[in-house]
């Protein structure tokens, strides 16, 4: 059942505006309240509503809601209290004026600005699971921004409420959308804040890169490999590209186990491995006079020794009277005759 504009809710407390949405889980008006506030009503499908387990879903539904107005949180979207109307239950929740984004995804966004919207996120989903909660349906579309305002804002809890309806193959096409991690498609697998922590991390994997990431079951059944945000953009800084397959991580067991765990991850920068600049010595003057001392005796030193060789040379090279005699006398001209006897007689 859709109701009209004009529809009239909650005896005349709320009066609908227009259609906003229909989901796989919901449809969402937007509507009026009697200070002539915008306000979201929220409820069930048809699809639900005419199920055979109607009753209990509903029931599932507005535990939900209630369990959801207990969170409360700058950057998860308020909740009322739920009310019947024409024997369907309704959430009616606060009106968040700005863009979802998925319309901001269209172009890259500046990596500080990416993180400042998931760590706004993240820190609502911490909230969100210590009161119980999993959102399972995080994504661009599901996050909107304040109007004028870089404050970002979890809405559309539809899979918060735990429906363990039968997986089909149109649930398995609507989960084809690089968002959901492997665990949600299958009925029995365990679920917990890892589950949210794929979705986190494939929502910064498109606000940084503008590509939708592989589905977890192609990388399953086809293990088809999930490109690495770097390399689509170059700028992604390396601990936050680690950060995202950390939480992309096809099984449960190898994220993340906490929403907390992961922030932590995202924060912690790997610092450069830069060996300290070396500290000017001080100058040892003493040590300097000692040396100076020192080299002055050894210079002494050497030119003593220098100058004993020298004398030693003089000597070397001064002959002695008898070799002098002796070579003289054999000498032409030094003191004998032209005519004298070679020592041969004729």
């Amino acid at each position: 059942m859709v109701w009209t504009v004009g529809a009239q809710l909650y005896s005349g407390r709320y009066v609908i505006e227009k259609l906003l949405a229909q989901g796989r889980f919901g449809i969402t008006y937007l509507a009026r309240d009697k200070n002539n506030e915008p306000v979201v009503i929220k409820t069930l499908s048809d699809r639900f509503l005419n199920s055979s387990d109607a009753e209990r879903l509903q029931q599932l539904f507005v535990q939900g809601a209630v369990q959801l107005a207990k969170c409360q949180h700058p950057h998860i979207v308020k909740v009322k209290t739920p009310f019947q109307e024409g024997g369907v239950w309704c959430i009616a929740m606060e009106y968040i004026d700005g863009i979802d984004l998925a319309s901001r995804a269209q172009t890259i966004l500046p990596e500080a600005e990416a993180l400042q919207y998931i760590r706004q996120i993240s820190e609502a989903l911490i909230e969100v699971h210590n009161n119980g909660l999993l959102h399972r349906d995080i994504r661009p579309g599901n996050i909107m921004v304040r109007r004028g305002k870089a404050e970002a804002v979890l809405i559309d809890f539809d899979l918060a409420m735990d429906f363990d309806y039968e997986l089909t193959a149109t649930r398995r096409g609507e989960l084809m959308n690089g968002f959901a991690p492997i665990e949600l498609y299958a009925r029995s697998a365990q679920r917990g804040p890892f589950t949210d922590v794929y979705s986190l991390g494939a929502t910064l994997y498109v606000l940084l890169t503008g590509k939708i990431p592989v589905s977890a079951d192609e990388r399953k059944i086809n293990n088809t490999h999930l490109v690495s945000p770097q390399d689509y953009n170059q700028n992604i800084s390396p601990h936050i590209n680690q950060a995202i397959l950390w939480a992309m991580a096809l099984e449960a067991k190898d994220r993340p186990q906490s929403v907390q765990q992961w922030l932590d991850k995202l924060e912690k920068q790997e610092e450069p491995n830069i060996p300290n600049p070396r500290q000017p010595r001080k100058i040892n003057w003493e040590a300097v006079a000692a040396i100076g001392t020192c080299l002055a005796a050894l210079i002494a030193l050497i030119a003593l020794l220098v100058d004993s060789r020298k004398d030693t040379d003089k000597e070397e090279l001064q002959p002695s009277p008898a070799i002098e005699s002796s070579w003289c006398e054999g000498a032409p001209g030094y003191g004998r005759s032209p005519t004298s006897s070679s020592g041969f007689s004729s």
